[in-house]
């Protein structure tokens, strides 16, 4: 369903720039009437205006990944537009990837740490720390980062750059390569995501240790730490892993700008391009793998907050 919803919005969005064969007919070199009448026998049934049989030629299109061409000529090697996604792709997924799990597995225990912290100076002064880096964007950040760290202290280099066999065809020292260039952008984007995840841990927990349970444990002289870890914890869990379908959204939208920022070629690079290009087959195509990215992550929150807790049904 969600899907179907993603690929209206597409197709509207992009259907009120015009009719496509008039769009594509303007990025040629030669303005000619029959080459405005090669590019709607090409198109089909796609060159017509905004329609439900057009729709359903579109939602078949998509739904197979035929994207088409890229209007301006090969990208990075590639002519299709599935050919340039598959490209750029690897490098998001191992940003977004590695981001999401690093800042997850740093902000929770860091949030049930400073639950144990209540009261105390030292919890205002983590909680206003964490609350300052949460509210940063990413884009602010990442400038910032990129000034000093890469341009004046020159300690990770100036593009994010590297082959992307280094990412499909690992080795020691590939992998070692792809760690150095992209190290800066999962810096940026973990420091943020962490952050937001040790807030919404330490409420959760704040909140879970008012309960009844809780105190009734305290009253049989259960000691606090295990209290704080095997009672408050996984029942805390369950609004954290709400929390986190919401987030994946937010870190991939932050993933694709920290990409422009840092010249990785991944997806947001890829985007920044076409939409500067006008390359509305690209933009198109690669607006829908990133949904379907996103749509994916949101599922899989959906299984883990099932197994968390029992009682709630996928």
């Amino acid at each position: 369903m969600l899907v179907l919803f993603v690929l209206v919005i597409l197709y509207v969005m992009f259907r009120l720039l015009g009719n496509p064969a008039i769009l594509i007919f303007y990025s040629t070199k030669h303005h000619t009437a029959s080459e405005l009448k090669i590019i709607e026998a090409e198109l089909g049934p796609l060159a017509g205006p905004i329609s439900f049989p057009n729709f359903i030629y579109y939602f078949k299109d998509m739904l197979t990944f035929h994207f088409g061409d890229s209007l301006f000529g090969a990208i990075d090697g590639h002519q299709t537009v599935i050919g340039a996604i598959d490209a750029a792709l690897p490098y998001t997924l191992m940003l977004f990837g590695i981001a999401a799990v690093v800042g997850f597995i740093i902000g929770l225990p860091a949030g049930i740490f400073t639950s144990f912290l209540r009261g105390k100076k030292s919890e205002k002064a983590v909680i206003t720390a964490a609350t300052l880096l949460n509210s940063i964007p990413f884009f602010v950040l990442a400038i910032i980062v990129y000034i000093y760290v890469a341009g004046y202290y020159h300690i990770f280099p100036l593009r994010g750059t590297f082959p992307v066999t280094d990412l499909t065809k690992p080795t020691i020292a590939g992998v070692e390569n792809a760690f150095y260039h992209l190290l800066m952008p999962i810096l940026v984007l973990v420091a943020i995501e962490a952050m937001g995840h040790l807030l919404t841990m330490r409420a959760a927990m704040v909140s879970v240790l008012g309960e009844d349970f809780i105190t009734t444990a305290r009253a049989k002289g259960v000691p606090e730490k295990d209290i704080m870890l095997h009672h408050a914890a996984r029942n805390a869990m369950v609004p954290v892993s709400t929390r986190m379908a919401l987030e994946f959204a937010f870190l991939m939208s932050g993933a694709v700008i920290v990409e422009v920022i840092f010249t990785v070629p991944g997806m947001g690079t890829l985007l920044y391009d076409s939409t500067i290009k006008d390359n509305i087959t690209v933009a198109e195509g690669g607006l829908f793998i990133i949904s379907l990215v996103v749509i994916f992550a949101y599922s899989l929150v959906d299984f883990i907050h099932a197994w968390i807790d029992p009682r709630i049904k996928v």
